[in-house]
């Protein structure tokens, strides 16, 4: 009986923390969720990320997400973050402490574009973060596996 009224609670205070987490963007609601993730050594090759579910794309097709409305995520250092991103770009926060976990800022649609990019090729922190909400269910997730400076070379929309 304790352990099902501490389940009970737990589960309470669980959802009403979600509920306060909640983050409004364009209308739409996004909740900030930790998602394991499993670490790579390196970046993997744009042919594993595919066969896991995730699109490759490049600028070009960036691009078109973003002018689309596409949410994307920077999963470079927060320093670096801080120095320019990809317009509206939200931080991927990873828990190095345990190197279990990510949190992001993500839309409770899960058909929702979402797209993530880092340092380039050689980074694999985007991989990560887009396999993890790959298998947390959200079904149009895209690697933007050129990365920012591919982004801002182009002289695509950035933001401090």
């Amino acid at each position: 009986m304790k352990r099902t009224i501490s389940t009970i609670y737990l589960i309470f205070t669980l959802m009403t923390a979600s509920a306060l987490l909640g983050v409004e963007y364009g209308g739409e609601k996004s909740y900030l969720h930790e998602i394991p993730y499993q670490v790579c050594a390196l970046a993997p090759l744009p042919k594993e990320a595919k066969a896991k579910g995730i699109t490759v794309i490049d600028t070009k097709e960036a691009k078109k997400l973003f002018d689309s409305g596409a949410y994307f995520y920077d999963a470079r250092r927060q320093a670096h973050i801080e120095a320019g991103h990809i317009k509206g770009a939200k931080p991927v926060l990873f828990d190095v402490s345990k190197a279990r976990y990510t949190v992001l800022s993500l839309p409770e649609n899960k058909q929702t574009a979402l797209v993530f990019y880092c340092y380039g090729l050689t980074c694999a922190n985007s991989y990560e973060a887009a396999l993890a909400v790959r298998e947390y269910g959200y079904d149009h997730v895209y690697w933007y596996a050129a990365g920012y400076e591919a982004w801002h070379g182009s002289g695509l929309p950035t933001e401090r």
